[in-house]
């Protein structure tokens, strides 16, 4: 008898402590029905890079015109960027504060006409902008033209050239992607286009404007095939066309190694500047150079 009183406190003892316990989860322990969310931010904090150690954060400021050389004052000569075209809000000299002919022509590997001053020649009309660029100086060209056009709440697309060599170039951006969102301003929305010649199958493909700017970095850098031409009339056609544009202020930046060459093209740079122009959408291109 005296057996059985001494069991049944200890009894009532232990079931209260195991309440308890389990009323108190510790660490990471989790409450039944608490809630779960699959939310995903707007804009993902960018990827660590090892290869641009130099920028600690988003750069939020937009350079006055009196000072947009401030960036590039330390740039070696063999990174000299050669800005081509000219506008009323931004200086486009270059280190050395020199005119570059943009009257060059050549064939491409096709065997076509190519002409180099069809990018100025879009780009003027936009209030766009074209500069002539290395492929080690790739990444810093982009956030230059960011910095130098984009405000905040601005839709950018970057439309790639699929065509040749462009390959390495595409790894070279890569390397640094994260650079290149650090400088996209506030609000802003970021596409990406690919393009190859228009007579081919699935030439065009898009990868529409959004607020995870990772969405088009993630485009950008997947794997495919590169081919011989490409169709840079049409694709701006196209990116004009398919692009969801909402911020007023709108950029397509186009990143090619090759020149225009008309034959190539269904379209003309009319026809280009006429998509744009409707959908008040500057032109930028930046030509890697040999």
């Amino acid at each position: 008898m005296k057996t059985l009183l001494l069991l049944i406190p200890l009894s009532i003892s232990l079931s209260a402590f195991g309440q308890l316990k389990k009323s108190s989860p510790k660490g990471g322990g989790s409450f039944k029905n608490a809630p779960v969310t699959n939310h995903r931010p707007a804009v993902r904090a960018p990827k660590p890079s090892s290869h641009s150690s130099n920028i600690t954060s988003p750069n939020r400021s937009r350079p006055s015109s009196n000072s947009s050389n401030s960036s590039s004052s330390n740039n070696s000569s063999s990174n000299t960027n050669y800005y081509y075209s000219t506008s009323s809000n931004s200086n486009r000299s270059n280190n050395n504060n020199t005119n570059h002919s943009n009257n060059s022509s050549s064939t491409n590997e096709n065997g076509s006409y190519q002409i180099l001053e069809g990018y100025n020649n879009i780009a003027l009309p936009t209030s766009g902008e074209f500069v002539r660029t290395l492929r080690a100086n790739l990444v810093k060209t982009i956030v230059e033209q960011i910095d130098r056009h984009a405000t905040d709440s601005t839709d950018i697309v970057i439309l790639i050239d699929a065509s040749g060599s462009m390959g390495n170039n595409i790894k070279t951006m890569m390397k640094e992607s994260d650079a290149i969102l650090a400088s996209v301003p506030a609000g802003s929305r970021v596409g990406a286009a690919s393009f190859r010649i228009s007579n081919s199958n699935q030439w065009f493909v898009l990868s529409d404007l959004s607020e995870d700017h990772w969405n088009a970095i993630d485009f950008i850098g997947k794997k495919r095939g590169y081919h011989s031409s490409e169709s840079h009339y049409d694709a701006i056609v196209k990116t004009v066309h398919s692009s969801t544009w909402k911020n007023n202020k709108r950029m397509i930046i186009t990143i090619t190694d090759e020149y225009i060459a008309p034959v190539e093209n269904k379209h003309s740079a009319a026809d280009a500047i006429g998509a744009a122009a409707a959908e008040n959408v500057e032109l930028h291109t930046i030509l890697i150079a040999f």
